[in-house]
């Protein structure tokens, strides 16, 4: 058997913890060998977790060993993956981070050129195309079960904001770089451009404060998404009473309906009905999604052909959140530029 590739994780949080160990330790491939982490209770939690590991209070540590490491997995706050992934690249590292990916197009720029410069994979963790859900729909697409697809809703409703395992850096701006739009609507992007399978044209967005009045983020955002022949919606709310995920896709000929776990298909009278063995609001950490992120990571490392993909799907979705922001604050429609984030 060949030797695993030695990675480590920079940031151990809850996602880290939660989401990401349990794929890595899945793996005969892939091993975390050490880990990052500036706050002391974390860095211990990840000591118990994982013996072997060396554990760095800084990344700067870390990288400083990069000759024993292959990849890297970031799991902080999104203002800091930049940076991070800038001085992986420079080290020689592969990187896995989680999304958003960046916070602006300038910082999309900055990381692409220097993992195309250094010759890695930059690879984000849009871990939401994995779900079964979002297979099956795909699979009932490819199948022409509704026609041609004419529009797109995709609401995702929560009675609060995901807490951190340390600092609540969802409410910051400054770290978060946003804030339902940036946590949720990330995912409602590339889940759309994945569906749509067309290149936007143009973004209208509205934000609100609606439970977190005194908060600097939004918690609150509903965005329209114009494709050539399909229109998305995103609903997206951590004002609600509920926890909730629903999607609803309109073709020529029919309707499919996603509420968590259920699928409805809907041709004139005929309904077909079923449930996954996964539902789209079942906690926040989804390990088994990042299980398949992890050998769409693989393939990426193995495959010039693929090599990228996910890097160009990030850069849509970071175009998208900025031109939504500016759609806020102009009022108006923001349309998109082709080559502003290739």
């Amino acid at each position: 058997m060949s030797t695993p590739l030695r990675g480590a994780i920079i940031g151990f949080g809850n996602v880290a913890e939660r989401g990401h160990l349990p794929a890595w330790l899945a793996r005969d491939d892939m091993e975390i060998v050490a880990v990052a982490e500036p706050d002391p209770a974390r860095r211990a939690r990840a000591g118990e977790l994982l013996p072997a590991a060396r554990l760095h209070g800084d990344p700067g540590e870390l990288f400083r060993e990069a000759a024993a490491l292959d990849f890297v997995d970031i799991a902080t706050p999104p203002a800091l993956h930049a940076p991070l992934i800038v001085a992986a690249a420079a080290a020689g590292l592969h990187v896995v981070c989680e999304k958003p990916l960046v916070v602006s197009v300038s910082e999309y720029h900055r990381v692409r050129d220097a993992v195309r410069e250094a010759g890695v994979v930059l690879f984000t963790v849009h871990n939401w195309k994995y779900s079964e859900p979002f297979q099956r729909v795909r699979a009932l697409l490819d199948a022409d079960s509704i026609g041609p697809l004419r529009s797109i809703m995709l609401e995702t409703i929560r009675d609060g904001c995901a807490r951190s395992a340390r600092v609540d850096w969802r409410m910051s701006a400054g770290l978060a770089g946003g804030g339902i739009l940036v946590d949720h609507g990330w995912h409602g992007f590339y889940i759309m451009l994945g569906l749509a399978r067309q290149r936007p044209r143009a973004v209208r967005a509205e934000l609100a404060r609606q439970r977190y009045l005194t908060a600097d983020v939004e918690d609150s955002a509903e965005c329209t998404v114009v494709f050539p022949t399909v229109t998305g919606r995103l609903v997206l709310t951590w004002a609600g009473s509920e926890r909730r995920t629903r999607w609803l896709l309109e073709g020529r000929d029919g309707v499919i309906e996603v509420d968590d776990d259920r699928i409805s298909v809907r041709r004139g009278e005929r309904v077909e009905s079923f449930v996954c063995s996964e539902s789209l609001s079942d906690g926040s950490h989804h390990p088994e999604w990042f299980g398949r992120v992890l050998e769409a990571f693989r393939r990426e490392l193995v495959d010039p052909a693929v090599r990228g993909e996910n890097l160009s799907e990030a850069g849509q979705c970071i175009q998208l959140l900025s031109l939504a922001y500016t759609s806020h604050a102009n009022a108006a429609p923001a349309p998109l530029v082709p080559a502003a984030a290739g």
